[in-house]
């Protein structure tokens, strides 16, 4: 039987934990979801030591007093210090990462553990890759769908106050990728508004008819391409409902139907 190093499991005193809520992809948490926790280790124990990295192999660390920074756990050192007062946690030492390395656990920990709300993963996303990445990098690295980290990605480009809307679940990830295709914010803040308003009054948001898809006024860069897709097809008896269309009277789906019928439609023999 082989021991591994890295899975040790250690009774470390508080103190000497460095407890950092900028680098946990959480971010900050609420005291009463901290005490619900709290409550629950205090009947049940702790059923999972934290996980810590040493300081000295952290570059450019500069917190004296500490040994050890919290890289996992960070719901459970703060229940257990703050309303169960613990001097001591069990936490589990891991050596050898890179800060990347650290912040890639941290982040995947929360998402095994179903932790996080969207947002949340999206900040996350945009910490890991703050240079950009593509799809298919991202999505190998988390062992994720690429239109799981394409999905977060689109909500990291919108508004703060639309991303909100979303982490509070009051509009889907379909609904960002709807307000993604508007181009200005001011346009995605009062579209996502005018959504939210609907879904709180049971409706659609399609001018209260169910089981039709969200519209709105096309903007020009969305006409010209439409106007070039007819082009393509050699279509041009398509002028009203291009109309239609462009003024949000008839949605994506029945227009692009329209297209595909008149383009597989032979012409009358003369």
């Amino acid at each position: 039987m082989k021991r591994l190093q890295q899975y040790d499991v250690f009774s470390l005193p508080v103190p000497q934990v460095f407890y950092d809520a900028e680098f946990n992809c959480r971010g900050a948490f609420t005291l009463q979801s901290v005490e619900e926790l709290a409550q629950s280790i205090h009947e049940l124990g702790l059923q999972f030591p934290v996980v810590v990295q040493p300081v000295e192999e952290i570059e450019g660390f500069d917190h004296e007093g500490f040994r050890w920074r919290l890289i996992a756990g960070h719901r459970r050192f703060r229940a257990v210090t703050t309303f169960l007062k613990w001097t001591e946690i069990p936490a589990t030492v891991w050596s050898g990462l890179t800060d990347r390395q650290a912040r890639l656990f941290n982040f995947t920990e929360n998402l095994e553990r179903q932790d996080l709300n969207v947002l949340e993963e999206a900040r996350a996303l945009g910490r890991l890759f703050p240079k950009g990445a593509s799809l298919r990098e991202a999505a190998k690295e988390l062992k994720r769908h690429t239109r799981w980290v394409q999905a977060r990605f689109r909500l990291l480009k919108l508004p703060e106050e639309v991303q909100i809307k979303v982490a509070a679940r009051t509009l889907s990830l379909v609904d960002v990728e709807v307000l993604s295709q508007f181009e200005t914010p001011e346009e995605q803040i009062k579209a996502a508004a005018e959504m939210a308003r609907a879904k709180r009054r049971g409706r659609h948001p399609s001018e209260g008819k169910p089981g039709r898809r969200f519209r709105y006024r096309k903007t020009k860069a969305q006409i010209n391409r439409m106007i070039a897709k007819l082009m393509d097809y050699g279509l041009d008896g398509l002028t009203t409902r291009a109309l239609a269309w462009a003024t949000g009277s008839i949605s994506d789906d029945e227009f692009e139907e329209d297209i595909r019928r008149e383009s597989t439609t032979e012409p009358a023999p003369s």
